[in-house]
């Protein structure tokens, strides 16, 4: 197991690196920056334990489950970042999925991260509820962007779609593993979940670098087929209009 958990570590180094050096070399880099800023914040992650596990294994644990418990959080600006792509000709609509998504994660924060960090009893119990309401939330909003953007009939290119399909992965496999492990017991959670969980990573990585790995623009709103073109332009009239009626009530 030992060797599994070295192996799983390793292939999720090289992903994360592949990516953030792929990136910088193109303009994938400057179109998604709140995406790589998560990432760099993995790969920073994954240096920084190894090098605890070498000069002080003793503080290993703790800034383990405090990096963990953050990268929680962190994990929504995955969805910003898609929502943003989304709906990329309609400022307002993405300043409220912005919005939305900052109070979502600040009251995750405030309600379950402070008890779990505050809390003497019960803290493995609270962490994993944590976790699986997080996870929970994320499929959730996820859910709902894909509603929209079917709905909208919002043109994605490879690249978002690459996110959404990395993510909705590994949010999918978490509240799996999150769910199975509240309802076995703590017995589960410590044979399973410590690489499972990682190896969930290391598939969303896998399909983000092969996404990710050439720049595909969005599609234009105009791009359509002449047989729903009606349909396709009143469809993007009411996003209009549902954008100028926002716009001016955050102005007001």
């Amino acid at each position: 197991m030992h060797i599994v958990g070295i192996a799983i570590g390793f292939c999720v180094f090289v992903l994360e690196g592949l990516l953030i050096l792929r990136g910088m070399g193109s303009r994938v880099f400057r179109l998604f920056p709140l995406f790589y800023s998560y990432v760099i914040y993995c790969f920073c992650w994954v240096v920084g334990m190894y090098l605890i596990s070498w000069l002080d294994p003793q503080a290993y644990p703790s800034t383990y489950w405090i990096c963990y418990l953050v990268s929680i959080l962190v994990e929504f600006t995955v969805l910003v970042e898609i929502s943003d792509h989304i709906f990329q000709p309609f400022p307002a609509i993405r300043k409220l999925g912005r919005a939305l998504t900052v109070l979502i994660a600040a009251g995750l924060g405030l309600f379950y991260i402070l008890p779990t960090i505050l809390g003497s009893a019960g803290r493995s119990r609270l962490l994993l509820e944590f976790a699986l309401r997080a996870s929970v939330t994320k499929a959730i909003i996820l859910a709902v962007l894909f509603y929209m953007a079917r709905h909208y009939d919002c043109q994605m290119g490879k690249n978002v779609r690459g996110l959404m399909l990395g993510f909705s992965i590994y949010v999918g496999m978490n509240v799996a593993l999150m769910a199975s492990a509240q309802a076995f017991g703590s017995a589960l959670f410590a044979r399973i979940l410590w690489f499972m969980e990682p190896l969930a990573f290391t598939l969303c990585l896998l399909v983000w670098t092969v996404s990710l790995w050439r720049l595909a623009p969005m599609p234009s709103m105009r791009a359509f087929s002449t047989v729903t073109e009606r349909d396709c332009e009143a469809v993007t009239l009411e996003l209009n209009r549902f954008n100028s009626e926002l716009t001016k009530f955050l102005h007001k």
